[in-house]
């Protein structure tokens, strides 16, 4: 876009709250405690913490304003544009995380919550009988690593769930009883070492529905205040699409909502391995199971969903891929547009620089703030609590803590 709206200042106060939140400890997910969030419909792996969002939304655009992300996730940045009365928009490679997102930024009635906890007793109730559920068996695959005897009564009592999905009228209570099969199920599979009984998974079902009903019941409130507050131009205060990066530019329903104010986001880090589409059940049988449970068709390897960030150890993949991603992201982006980044590397000293460079060729310049700044080099760098990832694909022996260390970028179309 040509036009180049005049930048509106931010406040000294406003960075001071991202500084801060950025260099929190609280952990991003706090099990129980933090039942009242549709964040932890689903827990996508490395998110960045909310309150980093909500603190980075306020400083960088106004109530009305067009808030993106264009590698989604698990929809952080989203939910937090809808409880400050931003309209939304994001997209992603990933359909379990365009699903999620969803899921975690819709509005719901009582009607439609009522159903989610009554389609989890009957699950519950069907889950004691001896019919077995038929499974279509182009989803057979699904079941990798989870279709052994050991885990059978498990295994059985998701599929049942999954079969009682069919007596809940409402899209949108199906779509949020996924979400509690999806966080039941991560809870009893993903990267324990013993999946826990059948009788203690059943518990969690019901636990989970109740939890997150009450979740999107007050996360419903929030956005509908937050939507009274703020005009939207007739246009949906969400958007959630099923697009990869290039392509982003030629979207109809992301063209006709105009340039972002802000983009925040977090793409998938250079040379890192974070396994998006897999829960890794006893330690490293991956699994393709959260696909299954939402209902969505997944068939790429890692390299898909992270632009190559492991399978070529020169990374001239990964960084030729983020090259033609923010060329893309460019042509819907305007002057006034800031583009906020939580970035992580394996190796800093190579990374961040080649990173900085990708991000110049796409047509974007850095900005640094004074007052944002925890470093020499004049950027926002924070400490992720509770992270580790490592540096080869399936290595434990390989862990590298430094990937704990993430930095903040701030970038803006250059003249």
């Amino acid at each position: 876009m040509a036009n180049h709206p005049k930048v509106s200042v931010v406040e000294p106060e406003a960075l001071a709250r991202v500084r801060d939140a950025a260099l929190s400890r609280t952990p991003i997910s706090l099990g129980v405690r933090r039942t009242a969030s549709p964040h932890e419909f689903y827990r996508y792996p490395a998110r960045f913490s909310p309150e980093l969002a909500a603190s980075a939304i306020e400083a960088f655009s106004a109530p009305g304003d067009l808030v993106a992300d264009f590698f989604v996730g698990g929809g952080t940045t989203l939910v937090e544009a809808r409880r400050s009365g931003r309209l939304a928009i994001g997209s992603d490679i990933n359909s379990l995380s365009v699903f999620v997102s969803r899921a975690k930024t819709r509005l719901y009635k009582v009607r439609e919550l009522d159903e989610v906890t009554a389609w989890a007793n009957a699950a519950i109730a069907l889950g004691q009988s001896a019919d077995i559920p038929t499974l279509d068996p182009a989803d057979l695959s699904y079941l990798r690593n989870v279709a052994g005897e050991e885990f059978a009564a498990q295994r059985m009592l998701l599929l049942r769930a999954v079969s009682e999905l069919a007596s809940v009228t409402s899209p949108n209570a199906r779509a949020l009883a996924r979400c509690v099969l999806l966080r039941t199920a991560q809870w009893g599979f993903d990267m324990r070492r013993e999946v826990p009984p059948v009788s203690e998974l059943a518990q969690a079902l019901v636990e989970n529905a109740s939890a997150t009903a009450t979740a999107a019941a007050i996360a419903s409130r929030e956005y509908r205040l937050a939507d009274e507050q703020a005009e939207s131009n007739g246009l949906a205060r969400s958007h959630v699409v099923h697009q990869g990066l290039p392509g982003i530019s030629r979207n109809e329903s992301v063209r006709r909502r105009g340039a972002p104010r802000l983009i925040l986001t977090s793409p998938p880090y250079p040379g890192v391995y974070v396994n998006y589409h897999r829960w890794k059940v006893r330690g490293r049988r991956e699994t393709p199971l959260p696909y299954l449970l939402a209902g969505q068709r997944d068939g790429n390897g890692l390299a898909y969903y992270t632009m190559a960030a492991r399978s070529d150890p020169s990374l001239r993949t990964y960084f030729d891929c983020l090259e033609r991603a923010f060329r893309d992201v460019g042509l819907v982006c305007d002057g006034a547009t800031r583009v906020v980044q939580v970035v992580g590397f394996n190796d800093v000293g190579d990374q961040l620089e080649r990173y900085l460079a990708t991000m110049s060729r796409s047509g974007f310049a850095e900005v640094k703030l004074d007052a944002l700044a925890t470093a020499d080099d004049g950027r926002l760098w924070r400490d992720v609590p509770g992270r580790r990832w490592w540096a080869r694909a399936g290595d434990r022996s390989d862990l590298v803590a430094h990937t704990a260390r993430e930095v903040v970028l701030i970038h803006r179309l250059a003249a």
